[in-house]
């Protein structure tokens, strides 16, 4: 069921910035396939597409949240 799928996400998922890895846009792209699959939304879509580049997430990101390593 998909409202167990997506507690056990949940759950499992840590929060705050970090780069946008081949994973973690597999795992979105797991969870978009999942909500068509489950008529949540109703067409399939490409997370890639949807992603912003690198100067486009540092364009917005608060200087402030940069880590500094």
């Amino acid at each position: 069921m998909i409202s167990e799928r997506i507690c056990v996400d949940r759950q499992r998922r840590t929060y705050g910035l970090r780069a946008i890895t081949p994973e973690i846009m597999a795992g979105q792209q797991q969870i978009a396939d999942l909500f068509t699959q489950e008529k949540v939304i109703p067409k399939s879509i490409d997370v890639k597409e949807a992603m912003l580049t690198p100067e486009q997430y540092a364009a917005i990101t608060p200087k402030t949240m940069i880590s500094q390593k």
